[in-house]
């Protein structure tokens, strides 16, 4: 029996008596565990917390449940290396969360230390301390994942979640409140365990009774917290954090120690030093509160040092150069260079020069053709959305002058202000800026661009649609003072992107096409024709109804191989958006029919007219 298997392959079924022996003898030679030490006395006569541990924080609101559970973590920190995942929407905004975190570090209000102080101190609190992104991350299933991941990747050590009551419910209709608890609770156990991490869980009482003649809720009880009883019963450790105003103490009381190698069930009194936020023994002598040693307000700190280049930078990237609008094949190029070159200023300043915006576009069009471009989103064998030989993970945004007249004074403040921008500048005219972020999955970057639609609007920002295009091409330009973040939040939110509707015509009937120019002749003309379009800065009218008949011209004459054209006569105009082209170019090859009337002849004459202007 004790070799028969499960649906889990060769796990047996009951662990064999080697196993148990070597349990039984690692005990006897290193003795029980005594949990992790924070160094204040009085705490760790009550409660050792260690990994592999759920530990259920609980008391009234703004009683400092949170500021505790930071100078666990912190501690563990300081003291073993411990790092954290925070789920902690309740610490919002976040600068006021990491500004606690490095007072904690630096043992002072974060007005009171140097500038280079508080850098430096942040800088290691972001390579110890990790937090969800609250605006998408609220489901238990999907901190859980993220827990697996910095687990895995990043060593970490404690995941937190506070408060439970921010965690949205998953409950399924058939279990109740407390079933559900139940279940919660038997997850978080199995992923502490199973990682070996420690589970911090914040979770609030019922309703508190209020005792008027000390102006102040009651202490609660460990079966005082909102929900059921089960988070009593399946914790490893309960503790609450409680407020004795009249002293003003903070009182630790554990009502549960699993085993009792880590503690007792108990409570302790703190002083609290509002200076750093970190706690320290409450002792009496001649009727004042003193601290027993000095090291136990406030560890030494942390000596950090000032890092001399970015790690991981994600500007640090190859993408595509090319040429000019109509070079489809190109080059690479790293992306920090092309962004932070000066290569480019006289063009920028000569562009700039033009009094009206009119003539700032003027100017620029006579560039057009020779200012090189890149493809910020990836590194392409050929400028084609299937071509595409690396994601660089990255986005580019356009803002628009005349999309943004009233906001445009106040667009820079914005971009800084947004914690996923990477990079800002003006673009090549001056008129107008652009943004680079880093999205989550490159794959996808049109759901990515549409949540980013939806929050640069809020703020009043219309953003280019064109920007939503993998092969989206950025024109060099000149920054003298760029804005630049590479600790930049990555960016997860995603929109599913609408369906659209598939357009069949009733009049033609479908054509197949070969997939190849059907006349030599017919394609060198049509290429010539574009060329002295683009030396002579000409183009064809881009209204609507001209812009069906190029597509239909090309379409009849030349099938699928006319999209190449397409794109390149469209890209003469200021309107050109690549993923509009092609869907434009799609919907003409579905309604082609043997009817149309619409030959390479409408093009010819177009271009002639072209020239005449």
């Amino acid at each position: 029996m004790i070799h028969k298997t499960n649906h889990l392959g060769n796990m047996p079924s009951l662990l064999p008596k080697e196993h148990l022996m070597q349990c039984i003898n690692d005990i006897y030679n290193h003795g029980l565990p005594q949990g992790l030490y924070t160094h204040v006395s009085n705490l760790d006569e009550l409660f050792r917390l260690d990994r592999g541990r759920v530990i259920t924080i609980t008391g009234v609101p703004n009683y400092g449940k949170s500021e505790f559970v930071d100078f666990l973590t912190t501690t563990y920190n300081k003291l073993y290396g411990m790092k954290t995942l925070y789920f902690s929407p309740e610490n919002q905004p976040l600068s006021f969360h990491m500004a606690k975190l490095v007072s904690k570090y630096t043992n002072k209000k974060l007005k009171d230390a140097s500038k280079t102080e508080v850098n430096n101190t942040a800088l290691y609190v972001c390579d110890n301390f990790y937090f969800c992104n609250y605006q998408i991350i609220n489901k238990l299933s999907q901190i859980m994942d993220i827990g697996e991941t910095v687990v895995k990747e990043n060593n970490v050590s404690i995941i937190v979640i506070d408060a439970y009551n921010k965690v949205e419910a998953e409950r399924p209709n058939e279990l109740s409140e407390t079933e559900f608890v139940s279940k919660v609770m038997d997850k978080l156990c199995n992923f502490a365990i199973q990682y070996n991490v420690m589970v911090i869980l914040v979770a609030h009482p019922r309703k508190m009774d209020y005792n008027h003649s000390s102006q102040s809720y009651y202490c609660p009880k460990a079966y005082d917290i909102n929900g059921s009883a089960h988070f009593y019963n399946k914790s490893d450790f309960v503790l609450t954090v409680h407020r004795d105003f009249d002293r003003d103490e903070t009182i630790i009381k554990c009502d549960k120690v699993k085993f009792k190698n880590y503690g007792k069930i108990g409570e302790c009194r703190l002083k609290y030093d509002v200076d750093s936020g970190n706690y320290y023994n409450a002792n009496k002598n001649n009727g004042r509160y003193y601290v027993e040693d000095d090291e136990e307000i406030a560890y030494k700190p942390i000596e950090f040092t000032i890092p001399t280049a970015v790690v991981n930078d994600p500007l640090n990237v190859e993408v595509s150069l090319y040429k000019g609008v109509s070079d489809n094949i190109g080059t690479t190029v790293n992306l920090k260079d092309f962004l932070f070159t000066d290569q480019y200023k006289d063009i920028a300043e000569a562009i700039r020069s033009g009094s009206t915006i009119e003539e700032r576009h003027e100017i620029k069009n006579r560039y057009r053709t020779a200012l090189p471009c890149a493809t910020v989103s990836g590194r392409f064998t050929e400028r084609k959305r299937d071509k595409v030989a690396e994601y660089s993970g990255l986005i580019a945004i356009d803002i628009d002058y005349k999309d943004n007249v009233e906001v445009m004074p106040e667009v820079p403040n914005i971009l800084k202000q947004m914690d996923f921008v990477i990079y800002a500048g003006r673009s090549i005219s001056g008129d107008g800026y652009f943004a680079i972020c880093r999205v989550d999955d490159p794959k996808r970057l049109k759901e990515h661009y549409l949540a980013l639609e939806k929050d640069f609007k809020e703020y009043g920002i219309t953003i280019d649609k064109a920007c939503k295009d993998t092969t989206r091409l950025r024109f060099a330009s000149y920054n003298e003072e760029p804005y630049y973040n590479p600790y930049a939040l990555t960016y997860y939110k995603m929109v599913g992107e609408p369906k659209r509707e598939t357009r069949v015509s009733t009049t033609y009937t479908p054509r197949e096409f070969s997939y190849h120019t059907t006349s030599t002749d017919n394609a060198q003309r049509v290429e010539e024709q574009i060329k002295y379009l683009i030396d002579n800065n000409l183009t064809l009218p881009d209204d609507y109804h001209s812009w069906f008949k190029i597509g239909m011209s090309l379409c009849s004459e030349f099938g699928e191989s006319g999209r190449q054209y397409f794109h390149s006569i469209s890209s003469l105009s200021p309107k050109y958006d690549r993923y509009e082209c092609d869907n434009q170019y799609d919907k003409i090859v579905e309604s082609y029919g043997s009817g149309n009337d619409i030959g390479l002849g409408t093009l010819m004459y177009m271009f002639n007219e072209a020239k005449r202007v």
